[in-house]
């Protein structure tokens, strides 16, 4: 059975509220659980948000050609698999943030797991990424993963804190590793033993 973590006031960790007519309050929690099938539409719509957002990840708006077909496989391979994992974050039935990890393929690297990660900006501050962190930590110990990475825009000072807050650690420089708006910007790579 799929782990839920659900994010809500009374275990202290994260829940938004919204002032609705009357002085009334209603509680919207954020669920952090693995992609299934039927995401597929709601996650292309988050990532064409996301990358229309964001200067911080690795494709530009223009270049996600990801269909809702080749994303249904995309979950389908992820599902049930010990190397790989899509995690969403995900708000009144709309996906805000996810965090994708692939692990090594060879007998030398299986130990170790890359990730990528975001959240959409009206939802960022709010502690999602730190959830989705916390799901995938546990399920990477579940997975006998001994090694998480990624890397990390030099600039992006939001990130690399909550980063450096999981006990993750700068283990080098990548220079000009991207070109963002006709300019080239480093990258952090980021790694924390579990």
């Amino acid at each position: 059975m799929q782990k839920r973590h659900t994010l809500g006031p009374s275990k202290g960790r994260l829940a938004a509220y919204l002032n609705i007519t009357h002085n009334k309050i209603m509680r919207i929690e954020t669920i952090i659980r693995q992609a299934k099938p039927g995401d597929e539409n709601n996650l292309i719509k988050m990532f064409r948000v996301l990358y229309q957002e964001s200067d911080f990840l690795l494709m530009e708006s223009d270049e996600f050609d990801l269909t809702a077909e080749k994303q249904a496989r995309l979950i389908e391979e992820y599902t049930g698999s010990n190397l790989q994992v899509l995690f969403v974050a995900e708000n009144s039935g709309t996906i805000v943030g996810f965090l994708g990890g692939t692990g090594g393929n060879a007998n030398r690297n299986r130990h170790t797991i890359h990730i990528a990660m975001g959240v959409l900006e009206k939802h960022q501050g709010k502690g999602i990424g730190r959830q989705l962190l916390l799901a995938f930590i546990d399920w990477a110990i579940s997975n006998q993963f001994n090694r998480i990475e990624l890397t990390v825009i030099e600039s992006n000072t939001k990130a690399k804190a909550l980063y450096e807050s999981m006990e993750f650690e700068i283990e080098g420089l990548k220079r000009n590793a991207l070109k963002v708006n006709g300019n080239y910007i480093n990258e952090h790579y980021m790694a924390k033993l579990i």
